[in-house]
């Protein structure tokens, strides 16, 4: 692999693990960590890194509870956050073409804390990740609404963070020390609760034995880390919003 590992440096997977480049080559640790890191994303459905753009097209949602007169949708939720800009916000009609446009909201402004426009706000809340105050993907339009039926909403914008956090930091370099240790000590690696280490037939002295120690710890505080970050969700609804 040619890529630069975005979460964590084969320095902190040395430090971690206590092996050396003498025992595995820093070139293939980095490997690993880009397999742990794609690992990681994948787990948790999202990227951890900064401007993340994605565009999303969402069938227009049905009347809301506070929606106006109680016969619109007033709000949709996109999937990623914490939402660093929305570059472009508008309905759809069935060709495709705007019916409705909305300001939108740069990197800056959201960086001050201006989380609102004219037409629209973007909900906060506390990151369980940061523990800091984000604007995560609920938008609520303040005096339009959203037409049911065939209509679409289509929203183009980033999200991430602007440095990587300290708790994603420590998944991504457990997560690849894990994958060295097993690298090492000769084994296969299928999934952060899935690898397996073969029985020796030598004696390798404390070292083998602490390399399974270790990936034990390693897979413990693993999925610690996981269970606060939060997983993708293993099951996949496919529904509609049209009327039947």
């Amino acid at each position: 692999m040619t890529a630069t590992p975005s979460y964590c440096t084969y320095t902190d997977v040395y430090e971690i693990t206590g092996l050396t480049n003498t025992e595995i080559a820093s070139a293939t640790v980095t490997d690993l960590i880009l397999y742990a890191e794609a690992e990681l994303e994948s787990m948790t459905g999202r990227k951890f890194t900064s401007a993340n753009a994605i565009t999303e097209i969402i069938n227009a949602p049905k009347k809301d509870v506070t929606g106006i007169s109680g016969t619109y949708g007033i709000t949709i939720n996109l999937r990623q956050y914490p939402i660093q800009s929305i570059t472009s916000f508008t309905q759809l009609d069935i060709n495709g073409n705007a019916t409705a446009t909305y300001a939108n909201l740069t990197s800056v402004q959201i960086a001050a804390g201006t989380i609102s426009t004219n037409d629209y706000w973007l909900n906060s809340m506390v990151d369980p990740i940061t523990n800091l105050d984000i604007p995560y993907g609920k938008i609520t339009l303040k005096t339009d609404v959203f037409s049911t039926g065939i209509q679409k909403v289509k929203v183009s914008y980033t999200y991430g963070y602007s440095t990587v956090p300290v708790m994603i930091k420590e998944l991504a370099v457990r997560m690849a020390a894990l994958r060295t240790w097993v690298a090492f000590l000769g084994g296969n690696y299928n999934f952060i609760n899935s690898y397996s280490i073969p029985q020796q037939s030598v004696n390798k002295g404390d070292l083998y034995y602490r390399g399974l120690s270790m990936t034990k710890q390693l897979q413990e505080g693993a999925e610690r880390l996981l269970t606060r970050i939060g997983e993708r969700k293993k099951v996949l609804m496919v529904a509609s919003s049209l009327d039947r």
